[in-house]
Formats: C-alpha cells, sequence, structure tokens
C-alpha cells in the first residue's frame, strides 16, 4: 500500500513540473499571467520636499502561474520606455502593494536612477515577478508617468559627512560626522585632519548621498554650499597638515574652515569663557603625531573642554563642548548634560586624537 502512495506522489509531481529543452520548467499546461493594473503613479506624481515623510501606495494585481507558488514581486524603473536600463527599487512588498515615502523615492530618482532635481522627467515602472529557479520571470506591462525631483540634502536627518582625499577618508573609515551645535539647529561642526593636498566634500551618509560642494571662490574665507540649481565642486583644503574646525551655517549656505581652537575651561583653570578663553588654556598641535595637547598646571575639578568657531556663540561655550570618557571621545552635540569626570590638581598633560576619537591623561 505504501509503495502505491509513494508511486502517486510521483506521478503527481511529474505531472505538476516537466522540463522543456530549454531547462525552463513549465508547470502543467497553465497560463502564466504577469502582475496587472498598476495604480498609484497617475500621469503626473508630484513629489516635495514638504511632503517627503508622505506615503505612496502603488498597488497591483498580482502575478499568477496557474497554481499556488511563493512568489516575489519587485518594482523596477526605467528612463527608457524598453527597460534597456533598469534599477530596482529596494522596496518591501506586501500581498498587491508596494508602500514607500516621498523621501525614500525621490532620494532614489536621484541617487539610483541619476535623474536631475527640478526637472520633470519620463519616469516607466513595471513589476517583476520571480518563484522557483528554472521558473520563467514574469514582466508586468509598463506604466508611464512624469514626476520632477528635488533637491534633498540631508536625506538622512540631521547629519552630515566629510569625505575626499583631503580629509582622509580611507584612514578615517568614512566616519567624519559633523556634530550638531547646541540650541543652533542650522549650525554643524567638527575638527578634522586634513592633509596637506587635496579636496573634499560634504554628503548626508556613509554612502555618499547628497553631495554637495562650493560654489565660486571663498570671500573672508568663507565657502557658498551648492544649491538646486547647482550642487558645486570639491572644496580645497587649506595647504598646511594640521587639524581644522568645519563650520557648516545650513540657514545661510556657507561654510568655514579654520585651525582648530580648543581650550579647557571652568574649575581647573578658574574661569569660564569668555575669560578662559586664552592662549595658556589653548590646545597645541603635534602634528608628527596627528594629536593636540594641553600641558598646564590644573587646580582640580571637573574637565571641561570646548572648541570656538565663529559660528558658534562666543558666550555659549557649551554649545560646543566635549568630553572623553573611558579613553573614548564624547560631545554633546544637541543633547542634554553630559556625564561628568573629574580631575586631580597638578601639572598634567591631556591629550585628544580627532582621527581615532580618543582622549587621555598623562
Amino acid at each position: 500500500m505504501k509503495n502505491i502512495q509513494y508511486i502517486l506522489i510521483l506521478f503527481l509531481a511529474l505531472s505538476i513540473f516537466s522540463c522543456e529543452d530549454d531547462d525552463i520548467l513549465k508547470l502543467n499546461e497553465s497560463k502564466y499571467t504577469p502582475a496587472t493594473n498598476i495604480m498609484g503613479f497617475g500621469e503626473t506624481l508630484a513629489i516635495s520636499k514638504a511632503t517627503k515623510t508622505e506615503s505612496i501606495e502603488v498597488a497591483y494585481t498580482p502575478a499568477y502561474y496557474g497554481v499556488d507558488l511563493v512568489v516575489t514581486h519587485t518594482l523596477q524603473f526605467s528612463t527608457a520606455s524598453d527597460f534597456s536600463d533598469p534599477v530596482t527599487f529596494d522596496v518591501d512588498a506586501s500581498d498587491d502593494a508596494f508602500t514607500f515615502s516621498v523621501g525614500a523615492l525621490n532620494e532614489f530618482l536621484t541617487e539610483s536612477l541619476l535623474l536631475p532635481v527640478d526637472e520633470e522627467a519620463d519616469v516607466y515602472a513595471r513589476v517583476v515577478t520571480n518563484s522557483l529557479e528554472g521558473v520563467d520571470t514574469l514582466y508586468s506591462s509598463v506604466v508611464n508617468f512624469k514626476t520632477t525631483p528635488y533637491l534633498d540634502i540631508l536625506f538622512a536627518p540631521n547629519t552630515l559627512y566629510l569625505f575626499g582625499d583631503g580629509v582622509g577618508r580611507i584612514a578615517q573609515n568614512n566616519k567624519l560626522r559633523l556634530n550638531k551645535v547646541h540650541s543652533e539647529p542650522d549650525d554643524n561642526w567638527m575638527i578634522v585632519w586634513m592633509e596637506a593636498t587635496g579636496t573634499f566634500k560634504i554628503c548626508s551618509d556613509v554612502d555618499y548621498k547628497g553631495v554637495i560642494g562650493k560654489v565660486g571662490d571663498p570671500v573672508s574665507g568663507e565657502y557658498t554650499l551648492g544649491t538646486v540649481d547647482n550642487r558645486g565642486e570639491d572644496i580645497p583644503v587649506p595647504g598646511t597638515a594640521g587639524y581644522y574646525t568645519v563650520g557648516v551655517d545650513l540657514a545661510n549656505n556657507k561654510l568655514l574652515i579654520e585651525p582648530a581652537n580648543v581650550y579647557i575651561c571652568g574649575d581647573n583653570v578658574g574661569g569660564w569663557p569668555t575669560s578662559s578663553v586664552v592662549e595658556e588654556n589653548k590646545f597645541q598641535l603635534d602634528a608628527e603625531n596627528k594629536t593636540m595637547y594641553l600641558t598646564k598646571s590644573l587646580l582640580g575639578g571637573e574637565l571641561r573642554l570646548h572648541v570656538t568657531h565663529p559660528y558658534i556663540s562666543a558666550s555659549d561655550w557649551w554649545h560646543a563642548e566635549f568630553i572623553f570618557l573611558d579613553g573614548k571621545i564624547e560631545y554633546r552635540a544637541d543633547g542634554g548634560d553630559q556625564e561628568r569626570v573629574s580631575i586631580s590638581g597638578g601639572t598634567q598633560t591631556i591629550e585628544l586624537d580627532f582621527i581615532n576619537q580618543t582622549g587621555k591623561m598623562k
């Protein structure tokens, strides 16, 4: 009896799958039906930075192979009606719809499909269906719509990064993220080692999306950043290797580079900014070892460090405060009061390494 059951199962399997000469499986005599009825783009799809968090739903009737199979639907776009240059949009599909944000679509259109911003473009879309290995891939009919991508520098909210040969992109593992200036939401800063030669640009994440550079020549050392019409060119480094503070003022679309000015303040030196912003409290550059250091007789107490820059209010030094905890530099940025570290009085050397983001007492 068991042998008869095994024979019946084998017969059923063979009746479902038969192999053609070209090694493509055919499921019985089933008629394959690709996805149909793609809706959600319209003739013109209006997108904007103001609506970037809103959702777009593209619905469709799923493909069918004539029998129940596990299938995967993906959404594909192209700038050509014959899909000679297709690009797949990495977005999850439910049984009969794709849902994604306006911002995610705009990022895909500008960074993957390489559409220019502020220019209306024709875009073609289709649903691609895959199933078992060896079973035909199915392609829906193509739908066409018009849309106008927008420039969104901050694809990743509230983040800006530097990259380029002038700032040691490879050596520093692409993690050159700017810090927020506390209470000043449009301002950002970071201390970075710059080589004697080279250039850099700004991007919005470690995958180099939202890239902008400078437009024109600097005025009093201040650069104008890229705009919707012109993302700009590479920004040159100052020309002398060392640590520099890069400040970015998004409200006015400006960037300013100056040699890093780091100070100690508070109980250890018996003064607070601006009275403590004096040469004897300023960290010095050790270019050979790529560190900054301060050797000084300290009074003892909480260690308070900060950076100065024209984009940071001199009286609000804590807007650009930082500390090192367990050897790792931690920035206050737009957060609350940091954990405090107290040190003993006496002559000591504080050493800061902004490449490896470490600090120590010697």
